[in-house]
């Protein structure tokens, strides 16, 4: 209020003309508190599709398969894209997207999904890295060492949140390889009760405050995995909607 009273004086504004000058300048200021709110610049809507086998539509659109992700089940069925396992399988499906396409300024990401069946045994905190579903966003085109010699699987930063069930809700974690350039988030716990959960990534700040970057670099890359080697039971989960906003 001291501001707005700076205003007033200079401008030498009296009652009762002052009375109605605040409000339409309170008015102003708050519009553009809400302008800088950060806005909806892409989404991947994984409801719309028609039910059956996902391959076809994920192949349209760009994504490749790396792993076993050939040999796990993957269909549109409920609104949703389904991954289901019965097996040790460990598959990714990564969108590289386009430099034309690349999304910037990227703030905030927001995640519907959930898991119907966890693996038995899949636990970070004992060492047991493996997740029922994890995503997978990489920022920037840089190549950082995954940990491997020669350069193998070199990868850009990326973050990684996953549905967990033996892990700390809310804790990041480091793993095996990607030390340096990958961080895992544990963003939600499920028995595998197959409720639709609702997450939000937060990228700025967190992102330069984990990799002790300046700033954040244009997000470059998606993928979404399974991994239940060296688990039991297979797993199932599902995906249904990603949302991206910058500011």
């Amino acid at each position: 209020m001291l501001f707005m009273e700076n205003v007033m004086l200079k401008l030498n504004i009296k009652s009762p003309l002052k009375l109605f000058i605040i409000p339409l300048c309170l008015l102003y200021f708050q519009a553009g508190h809400c302008l800088a709110e950060p806005r909806l610049v892409h989404s991947i809507d994984f409801s719309k599709p028609a039910e059956g086998d996902a391959r076809p539509w994920l192949a349209k659109k760009g994504y490749i398969q790396e792993l076993d992700a050939d040999e796990i089940e993957v269909n549109f069925r409920n609104n949703q894209l389904n991954l289901t396992t019965s097996g040790e399988k460990s598959g990714i499906f990564a969108l590289q997207l386009a430099e034309k396409n690349y999304l910037n300024n990227i703030t905030r990401i927001e995640i519907e999904w959930g898991v119907s069946r966890q693996p038995t045994g899949a636990n970070w905190e004992e060492g047991n890295n493996r997740v029922p579903i994890a995503l997978m966003f990489f920022f920037g085109t840089d190549k950082i060492s995954s940990g491997l010699p020669f350069g193998l699987n070199a990868a850009p930063y990326f973050l990684s949140p996953f549905i967990g069930r033996k892990e700390t809700l809310g804790k990041t974690y480091t793993g095996k390889l990607y030390k340096e350039g990958g961080r895992y988030l544990c963003v939600a716990v499920s028995e595998g009760s197959a409720e639709v959960i609702k997450s939000t990534i937060k990228v700025n700040p967190r992102f330069m405050k984990l990799f002790k970057q300046a700033d954040v670099p244009p997000l470059t890359g998606i993928a979404f995995q399974m991994n239940t080697t060296d688990t039991e039971g297979g797993a199932s989960a599902f995906i249904r909607k990603l949302e991206f906003y910058a500011d």
